[in-house]
């Protein structure tokens, strides 16, 4: 069953997803989801019936997030595991988890993110803005394709940005330290959205449908790293442009839900804006996306060896 819409503000840039599809039966996984955006979308899933698992590094928040749900909702289906997706150690642990309580996933949502002021690096030694947005994503989303492919409609949603327009992506390299960790965060979004569309060329003929979303301008803890001029502008000044977190998890729900949604396609405001301006030329590079994949995956076996 489709959705429709209804227009908010200017256009559809707040957007607001009506479709009623149920996804009882079905096992969600969403990561960040103790707040904001997929928290939001946690909420509406669960209340389509859903099994849902919030995948939270913060086990206090996460179990508060579960409760708040479950309350809301009465959806007991919903449940709290931990995980830290800028520390590969994490992902495998909380993949091995997953792996003995659920036989398939049907739908996975790599909402997690962060930016940061100032250069971070994780226990692992990788930047943690580049290992948060893209590097965890990349393997959460690998290490669980045996589970999503026993699903006969499974997707696989990641969270974007329109700031993949600012980055830049060495295959090779994959991620060159620029000072600004604001540049990796645009650079992490690049990297992600190539990872989508060579994602979707090996899932090809599978039945997984594999999305990039850009949710917009939203309030939320995603800029508590940044300096406090830079929060009280986008939260107040800029406030008429951006959205709350249930408007930012329209374009979300839109691509998780769905039957219009193609795999591969880079969707904003609940439509495809393929081959837009909005769209970096870089990420219908196949060779940098191939050579990015084989990148990653070698600096991701050196954690685990490392």
């Amino acid at each position: 069953m489709g959705g429709t819409l209804t227009r908010t503000g200017l256009s559809f840039q707040k957007a607001k997803y009506l479709g009623s599809k149920s996804v009882c039966g079905k096992t969600v996984i969403i990561t960040g989801s103790n707040t904001g955006i997929g928290f939001q979308t946690a909420l509406d899933l669960a209340r389509r019936n859903g099994r849902v698992i919030l995948a939270c590094r913060n086990s206090r928040k996460g179990e508060a997030a579960r409760n708040r749900i479950i309350q809301l909702t009465g959806n007991q289906s919903v449940v709290f595991r931990h995980l830290d997706v800028s520390v590969m150690s994490s992902i495998r642990t909380f993949v091995d988890v997953i792996r003995m309580e659920e036989k398939t996933v049907d739908i996975l949502i790599n909402n997690a993110a962060v930016v940061n002021w100032n250069e971070a690096f994780t226990e692992e030694g990788l930047e943690e803005t580049f290992a948060t947005n893209y590097y965890g994503p990349f393997l959460l989303t690998t290490l669980l394709l045996d589970l999503l492919k026993k699903s006969p409609d499974s997707r696989i949603i990641n969270v974007g940005s329109i700031a993949s327009m600012g980055g830049s992506v060495d295959g090779d390299m994959v991620r060159v330290s620029r000072g600004f960790s604001g540049e990796e965060y645009n650079d992490s979004k690049l990297a992600l959205l190539l990872f989508t569309k060579e994602l979707c060329r090996k899932m090809e003929c599978t039945g997984t449908r594999v999305m990039y979303v850009h949710p917009g301008t939203v309030r939320s803890e995603l800029f508590r790293n940044l300096p406090w001029i830079f929060r009280f502008i986008i939260n107040f000044i800029m406030r008429p442009f951006t959205k709350t977190p249930e408007q930012g998890a329209q374009p979300v729900l839109f691509c998780t839900l769905d039957d219009s949604v193609q795999t591969g396609g880079y969707y904003m405001d609940c439509q495809l804006y393929d081959h837009t301006m909005w769209v970096p030329k870089s990420a219908y590079d196949e060779g940098l996306a191939k050579k990015l994949w084989e990148t990653t995956e070698r600096v991701i076996v050196n954690c685990q060896t490392g």
